[in-house]
């Protein structure tokens, strides 16, 4: 522990134990790794998932897309709000009652909802319309009540897969000591982002395939004695149960008999109020949404401000709630997060690194769809596809190699230090931004589009190690889980700030850029001719945009480098 951990404020309550790194076998800490990263990618895997099987659930239920979009995008909101939501409450919960519990409980809300969402056309739905009868006195649309039984399930869903992250990161660290720890913890944050990132992909892909061999799936089961309904959908969350509980099973038993450090101090359930309520309100006042590779042209976008515009009130009550929780914190006995923490240099600055990884990541994932559907032959719908089908192998470019450099991130930290390694990974890849935002156009070979994308990847990737490492490795043990979750929220307050901002940014842009080449066009063209300038127009400007965009990408990764510079070169 470093001199300004052991400085920290005392916890009275917090019991001696023998370090966990000193109890379990390498073995055993082998296999706890493997039942932390599943349900981690996992969880995180159903973050987006539902972007891609919107469609298919809508029209299975019988309901109208144009009149209950709005209704329907909660099944993404919702679990991005819960997921955010119970990093923070379940982070400081595991430092109170050990990780063993805190674990095994999320794991088990995590497959509570799951199998809810599986099977939300059956007892849930009879639950409910029961409850609208008799309490309510209506006589609801079952297929309307069914979507909002999956909502319901999914936000059981997301308070166990958000609680699992920062917990699963405390645990990694209580697992190794604090010169081994970088590898591991860049491991867990890497299968996190992997994971939200391939949803959409992944949910794709398998609904396809169940519309186009379901049937025969079916019969096949049917040949070997089990008769059950063709997969569709559902069977992506059902997936979730048996994985789930064979992770539950294995971590009963691995962590059996391990006592972890605990503080004994009450919870602070008003700071967890209103730190819940500030980001609920940030998240909604942005319109904040990971869901990237579903948005795929401008068009998509400007259409979509309709549902995603800034809202002025929520984000000022963000700002009044955040506002009572630091006050209240600063206050307060027994606090959610120990305000003095940030007078540590390290740890402040890692923070604030995080935030700006979060921003630069979601303009690369932003930015590729929307040119390769510039590029699109067409609008027709299998001109989309392909479109959709080529960002998603782009985007492996980036995704891929920041999940793989992890690893090696954890590595040089532990031969360099963190602040070089962070101060490296944020130069790759403000590299990459900036050579993608000079040398892109409609005509750029998708091979060097590629090749920028891993560079970003690599350099985004080498950071998540370090950042994670530093900040816990700066607190107490009985205060790691709240870190971990403090880590990771910054991250995703920095992708939500960026989709929000640079989407306005980005159609305000491209507005103009076509408004100023429209009134230089000659006079006394026809309609066709008009037509064809202004496609053109609308193309040349919106790839000066994705540019912009991308170069937006690399100024941040420079200012980056401030923060990453007063980290803490080693502990």
């Amino acid at each position: 522990m470093t001199a300004t951990a052991a400085s920290a404020r005392p916890s009275p309550s917090l019991k001696e134990v023998r370090p966990f790194h000193e109890i379990v076998s390498p073995q055993r800490r082998r296999l706890i790794m493997i039942m932390v990263l599943i349900p981690v990618f996992i969880g995180s895997l159903d973050l987006t998932i539902v972007s891609a099987i919107l469609p298919e659930i809508l029209t299975r239920l019988n309901i109208p897309v144009d009149t209950n979009l709005a209704l329907a995008s909660w099944m993404v909101t919702g679990y991005l709000l819960a997921y955010t939501v119970s990093m923070m409450v379940m982070g400081r919960v595991s430092d109170m009652v050990g990780r063993r519990g805190a674990f095994l409980v999320s794991l088990a809300i995590f497959i509570l909802g799951s199998y809810w969402v599986a099977t939300a056309h059956e007892f849930p739905t009879v639950v409910l319309n029961d409850f609208a009868r008799r309490v309510l006195g209506q006589r609801p649309d079952l297929n309307i009540l069914t979507l909002i039984a999956i909502i319901m399930g999914r936000v059981i869903q997301a308070l166990g897969a958000g609680a699992i992250v920062p917990v699963s990161v405390a645990l990694v660290a209580d697992l190794y000591p604090p010169t081994r720890r970088a590898g591991p913890v860049g491991l867990v944050g890497a299968f996190d982002t992997l994971g939200w990132v391939l949803g959409h992909l992944y949910g794709g892909l398998m609904v396809n395939f169940f519309a186009l061999h379901g049937e025969t799936i079916r019969q096949n089961l049917l040949g070997i004695g089990i008769n059950t309904p063709a997969p569709d959908w559902r069977t992506l969350f059902l997936f979730n149960v048996p994985l789930g509980l064979i992770a539950f099973g294995l971590m009963w038993w691995s962590l059996r008999r391990v006592e972890h450090p605990v503080s004994e101090g009450r919870f602070d359930f008003v700071g967890a109020g209103l730190i819940s309520a500030s980001l609920v309100a940030l998240v909604l006042g942005l319109g904040g949404n990971t869901d990237v590779t579903g948005t795929t042209s401008l068009e998509a976008l400007n259409e979509s401000m309709s549902t995603l515009p800034y809202n002025p009130t929520l984000i000022a009550l963000a700002v009044l709630f955040f506002g009572l929780f630091l006050a209240w914190e600063w206050r307060a006995k027994h606090p959610l997060l120990e305000l003095h923490l940030f007078r540590d240099r390290s740890i402040s600055a890692a923070t604030l690194t995080n935030l700006l990884v979060g921003f630069c990541l979601m303009l690369g994932l932003v930015s590729v769809p929307l040119l390769v559907n510039l590029r699109a032959d067409d609008a027709s719908a299998s001109a989309i596809a392909l479109a959709a089908e080529r960002a998603g192998i782009l985007l492996s470019a980036l995704t891929i190699p920041m999940a793989l450099a992890a690893i090696p991130g954890g590595w040089l930290s532990s031969k360099i230090g963190y602040r070089l390694t962070t101060t490296i990974g944020m130069a790759l890849a403000g590299i990459g931004f900036i050579a993608a935002g000079t040398i892109w156009r409609l005509d750029t070979p998708e091979p060097i589009m590629a090749l920028h994308m891993i560079l970003v990847g690599v350099g985004l990737g080498l950071t998540i190690a370090p950042i994670g490492t530093v900040v816990i490795n700066h607190v107490r043990e009985d205060q790691r889980g709240v870190a971990s979750a403090l880590v990771l929220i910054m991250r995703l307050i920095g992708m939500t700030l960026a989709i929000s901002s640079m989407t306005t940014f980005a159609l305000n842009r491209v507005s103009y850029l076509v408004s100023n080449t429209r009134a230089s066009f000659p006079v006394g063209l026809n309609a066709d001719e008009i037509q064809r300038l202004s496609v053109n127009a609308y193309l040349n400007s919106g790839t000066q945009v994705i540019g912009e965009l991308l170069l937006v990408g690399g100024v941040v990764c420079v200012l980056a480098l401030v923060p990453a510079m007063l980290i803490r070169a080693r502990d």
